[in-house]
């Protein structure tokens, strides 16, 4: 009950203080100016990827051979936009929109078929942000509900102390972790009031375009980002309490905004930073280019060679027969299926690596918890890198599907010598186009909440360790 007590006096405090109504209308304004300039975005991002999409399945209905359909492959395959990508925009501007067929090539009477790659990012290393930094939730959230709790935490202990009423509440049957508990819940929920309000505001707006509409597993995302944001506002709240408790009021302010200025501005840059130098080097892309087309020419050349070697020992006055044709068709299918799976070997894993030291910088940047719910609202909105991979992921199992397809296509046909990938060893009838797979990248919630989890706990595990903290140094100190 004295938790109750304490609870509703801050609360009421910080309720009638300027301090909230500045925090409100702060907060109203920058929400309603990030639905406003979503509302244009997104309907951009949703009218190209409406455009795309048909466009991409008619050109596969077009094909109408087996052999045809093999060597196009399903064409470019587009990334669907996420409809919470106002809460964090996720670096999307740099990460490619679609994945298509990787080169294609013609040697030796032997045609390359579809192989899967993956187009470069727009990101350069010497810019390694956007040009200007996105309005979204997470820069609200990251900036804005770090800064607000010092404001509203610096003095919650230091200044009753000096102005006495901290040792007349104690002269009563009270604990100071009661005080502490009551002070912290108070100010969270004085947080959270404005950002709900204006939040509800914002999704209020967004919800009047006929682009945006939210259905289920959306509005579950969102209440995660509820969750995710009490929880970052939680550490800072108790940051600011364990301060407050040690030190008088000026000196609490001055650490507090060294401290907001380490963890939620100088950290996620400089730790970014480092962690590339430390992680081991991977290739560039043009370093990469240079190693694949290498590799890929050696295969070629030792393939011609073999091909010309058993074309020389044929003779061509001899009628070619199906014991003679088909060792060379084999050999042929067998080229351009060992020349599709190296190349996409390859590709994938220049990928993964690129992906692997992204991941190993992240891991670093943790530390700061601005970068922790950053990486959270980006899981949680489907949206950057942790999006990304699951597009391609999305794709590896649909051109696992697609290419079953043609297998199991190719041998409705007794004629068919059923070698995939050449044009003499594929079925020659005509295909059903409506029953080719079609690619429909899905946003899926279990994949979003897995990857968020981590910075979830995370952010739980600061906030605990932060208000046993403040406790802890409430207890020591002197009042």
């Amino acid at each position: 009950m004295m938790v109750w007590h304490i609870l509703k006096r801050e609360l009421f405090d910080h309720i009638n203080s300027l301090r909230f109504a500045l925090t409100t209308f702060v907060m109203i304004v920058l929400m309603v100016t990030n639905a406003i300039v979503h509302l244009q975005k997104h309907a951009d991002r949703i009218q190209e990827y409406s455009k795309n999409v048909p466009a991409s399945i008619n050109n596969l209905k077009s094909q109408t051979r087996l052999y045809t359909l093999a060597q196009k492959g399903p064409g470019e395959l587009y990334k669907r936009p996420s409809s919470l990508a106002f809460i964090a925009d996720g670096g999307d501007i740099f990460l490619p929109k679609l994945v298509a067929n990787d080169d294609s090539w013609r040697a030796a009477d032997v045609e390359s078929i579809a192989t899967l790659g993956y187009p470069e990012t727009k990101q350069k290393s010497k810019n390694l942000r956007p040009p200007a930094i996105p309005l979204d939730w997470a820069f609200i959230i990251t900036y804005l509900l770090s800064f607000i709790p010092i404001l509203f935490t610096f003095d919650a202990l230091s200044g009753e102390r000096e102005y006495g009423t901290l040792r007349l509440c104690l002269a009563n049957p009270i604990s100071r972790s009661v005080i502490v508990v009551g002070k912290f819940l108070g100010t969270l929920i004085a947080l959270v009031l404005p950002f709900t309000f204006a939040s509800l505001l914002n999704i209020t707006i967004l919800s009047t375009s006929p682009w945006i509409q939210f259905d289920t597993t959306d509005w579950a995302r969102l209440a995660l980002v509820f969750l995710i944001v009490c929880c970052y506002i939680c550490i800072f709240i108790a940051v600011g309490l364990m301060v407050s408790a040690r030190l008088e009021s000026r000196m609490s302010l001055m650490v507090l905004l060294l401290i907001w200025v380490t963890v939620v501005v100088f950290m996620p840059l400089t730790l970014g930073t480092l962690a590339a130098k430390w992680t081991a080097p991977i290739q560039t892309v043009q370093q990469f280019r240079a190693t694949k087309k290498e590799f890929i020419d050696n295969i070629r050349a030792e393939n011609t060679r073999q091909w010309v070697g058993m074309k020389q020992q044929i003779d061509p006055e001899v009628e070619l027969k199906d014991e003679i044709l088909l060792p060379i068709l084999r050999f042929k299918m067998e080229w351009v299926n060992f020349d599709r799976d190296t190349r996409e070997n390859l590709n994938r894993a220049y990928l993964m690596a690129q992906m692997k030291q992204v991941q190993q910088a992240r891991n670093v940047c943790r530390l700061s918890p601005a970068a922790t719910v950053q990486y959270a609202l980006e899981s949680i909105a489907a949206t950057g890198l942790t999006r990304h991979l699951q597009f391609v992921e999305n794709v590896r199992l649909y051109m696992k599907q697609f290419r079953q397809f043609i297998v199991e296509t190719d041998r409705t046909d007794a004629e068919s010598p059923h070698l995939i990938g050449i044009p003499e060893g594929m079925s020659k009838k005509p295909i059903a186009t409506e029953n080719i797979p079609k690619f429909e990248d899905q946003l899926n919630f279990r994949d979003s909440f897995t990857s968020a989890l981590v910075d979830m706990l995370l952010l739980v595990l600061f906030a605990g360790v932060f208000l046993s903290g403040a406790c802890l140094f409430f207890l020591r100190a002197e009042v």
